[in-house]
C-alpha cells in the first residue's frame, strides 16, 4: 500500500513538474510601501500565481496561457507607466529570468466580462518589452514590475478595458511566470486562457479574483519640490 501511495506522488509531481498547470505559489505575500507616484487606478498583490506566460519553447497553438484584467474611468485618462506583480513555479530556475514582457491592451467584448476574441491578435495596442526596458524588483515573495511607455496611453471615458500582461521564456528547465491575485475584485473578475493545459480553462475565463496591478499617470513632486513652490508662492 505505501508502496503505491509513494508511486502515486511520484507521479503527480512528475506531471506537475512536466508540464505548465495554470495556477500556483499560494502562501506568498508582498512587502509592497506604496511609492509617491500618482496612482490613477490600482489593485494591490495578496496571494496565489496565475499562469500568464508565452512559452518560447511550445508552438502557441499548443500551448499559451494570458491572464487579462479591467479596469474602466469616468473621465478621459492619460497613463504613462503601469506597475504590476508576478512570480515564478513549476521549474528550477534562475529567477528572476531575464527576457522580454508582452502587454497587451483590449476592448471589451460587450458582455462586460471578458475581452475580445481571439486572444492577443484582436488586441487595440501591444507592447513588447526588452529586459532593459522594463524593472524587476523582488517583493516579498514575489516581484514587483515597472514600465514607463513610450508614449501616453489615453483611455476614453465610461469605457471598459482589459489589460494583458505576461513574460515570454521556455518552460523546459526553467519554469512558469504568473501574475499575483488581488482581492477585492472591482468591475468583473480577471479571466484567464489556456491552450494544451490538463483541465485548464479556455480562452476566456473568469476567475475568482482579480489580477495586481496599477496605471500611473506622472511621477509625483518630490516633497522638497512642493517645498520650493510653497516658499515662492
Amino acid at each position: 500500500m505505501k508502496l503505491v501511495l509513494c508511486v502515486l506522488i511520484l507521479a503527480v509531481s512528475l506531471s506537475m513538474a512536466g508540464h505548465p498547470v495554470a495556477t500556483g505559489n499560494y502562501g506568498g505575500t508582498s512587502n509592497w510601501q506604496g511609492t509617491d507616484d500618482i496612482v490613477v487606478w490600482s489593485q494591490l498583490p495578496s496571494t496565489g500565481l496565475m499562469a500568464s506566460q508565452k512559452f518560447t519553447d511550445y508552438d502557441s497553438t499548443a500551448v499559451d496561457c494570458g491572464v487579462a484584467d479591467d479596469f474602466e474611468f469616468t473621465t478621459e485618462t492619460t497613463i504613462n507607466k503601469i506597475r504590476w506583480w508576478g512570480g515564478y513555479w513549476n521549474g528550477a530556475g534562475p529567477f528572476p529570468v531575464v527576457c522580454y514582457s508582452q502587454i497587451y491592451l483590449y476592448n471589451d467584448d460587450g458582455t462586460g466580462n471578458a475581452p475580445t476574441l481571439p486572444e492577443h491578435s484582436s488586441a487595440i495596442n501591444y507592447w513588447a518589452i526588452a529586459p532593459a526596458d522594463y524593472t524587476e524588483t523582488v517583493d516579498g515573495d514575489y516581484f514587483v514590475y515597472e514600465y514607463i511607455f513610450p508614449a501616453d496611453v489615453v483611455f476614453d471615458a465610461n469605457t471598459k478595458y482589459w489589460i494583458e500582461i505576461r513574460k515570454a521564456f521556455d518552460f523546459a528547465g526553467i519554469g512558469q511566470w504568473g501574475r499575483v491575485q488581488s482581492t477585492p475584485i472591482f468591475l468583473s473578475a480577471c479571466v484567464q486562457g489556456t491552450i494544451g493545459f490538463s483541465g485548464g480553462p479556455v480562452y476566456w475565463t473568469a476567475l475568482a479574483n482579480d489580477a495586481a496591478f496599477e496605471l500611473i499617470s506622472e511621477a509625483a513632486l518630490e516633497a522638497s519640490t512642493w517645498a520650493e513652490i510653497k516658499t515662492i508662492f
